[in-house]
């Protein structure tokens, strides 16, 4: 069953959060999606008529060119490395991304705004694994216990110690990266290709899995608000690229911004030139009102 609310400003946020925490017995994970109607899919399985064997030709063929562009890649058979670098560099992959804090997934829920609602997915990760039968704890990404549901990803069958499992489990994210850590990044692995919403939909037992509306008008006043807190594009993606992208979208702003000043300053000054001019014409048109 899905708990769903309706949120309008960030004071009504942070108290739905504080309430669904206060009634979980383990730390929420949240997922920001700029459209309500989005489904918790990964991005693997949005593809579209790629065949049975897209999702392993694109690991392999990322493994080789990576490889022979830099020998310190990780090693073959580090499933878990391999699939969080995928990840990270924007490739289709089975991993699905949430966020131990509610406001990072609240930005990523604004930052893209598509004019309709957009949504903030509160999910219990353990109670989740519990359901699934993988154990009531949440291992990180590169447990062995998990080989089995990374596996497929790169292969149709593993060796006979490994197991392909057909699951959702959730895992907690592992490695030395700045933007993982600042995003504190976890993931769902999605070796099924059943979706996430539907399963826990028709659960009438489940607790723990809840879906906030942010309207799109309120959106907007949204994003500044979480601006104002130091939640914008350079923190939640702490390199040179996003601040360079930052600085020129803040000057590219700016500039709209003073030209329609200076636009509006011009005409004003037109209108004054006028009167300070033409003085009679102001009094005759001033005189022909009824």
């Amino acid at each position: 069953m899905i708990r769903e609310e309706t949120i309008q400003c960030l004071d009504e946020f942070v108290s739905l959060i504080t309430r669904i925490d206060d009634e979980q017995s383990y730390r929420m994970w949240y997922r920001g999606q700029s459209d309500y109607s989005w489904e918790l899919v990964p991005s693997v399985q949005r593809a579209d008529n790629m065949g049975k064997h897209y999702e392993q030709y694109i690991t392999t063929n990322f493994m080789i060119q990576a490889m022979r562009l830099n020998p310190q890649m990780p090693q073959q058979y580090d499933r878990s490395s391999w699939l969080t670098l995928m990840q990270h560099y924007g490739l289709p992959t089975r991993l699905l991304d949430w966020s131990e804090s509610p406001l990072v997934a609240l930005y990523f829920a604004l930052s893209s705004q598509e004019d309709k609602d957009a949504a903030v997915w509160a999910l219990n990760p353990m109670k989740l694994n519990k359901k699934v039968e993988y154990g009531a704890y949440v291992p990180p990404i590169n447990y062995k216990s998990l080989e089995g549901d990374l596996e497929g990803a790169f292969s149709d069958k593993g060796d006979e110690s490994i197991k392909l499992p057909q699951r959702i489990v959730a895992c907690h994210g592992v490695g030395n990266d700045l933007r993982m850590y600042v995003q504190q990044s976890d993931f769902t692995i999605h070796s099924s290709a059943e979706k996430l919403n539907r399963i826990l939909a028709v659960d009438d037992t489940c607790d723990y899995f809840y879906k906030i509306r942010i309207p799109k008008d309120f959106c907007k006043i949204l994003l500044n608000q979480l601006d104002a807190l130091g939640f914008h594009e350079s923190t939640i993606y702490p390199d040179m690229e996003h601040i360079a992208r930052e600085q020129k979208s803040a000057h590219f702003n700016f500039k709209i911004d003073m030209k329609s000043k200076m636009r509006y300053t011009f005409i004003v000054t037109l209108k004054i030139v006028e009167v300070l001019l033409c003085p009679e014409q102001k009094v005759a048109r001033i005189s022909q009102k009824p």
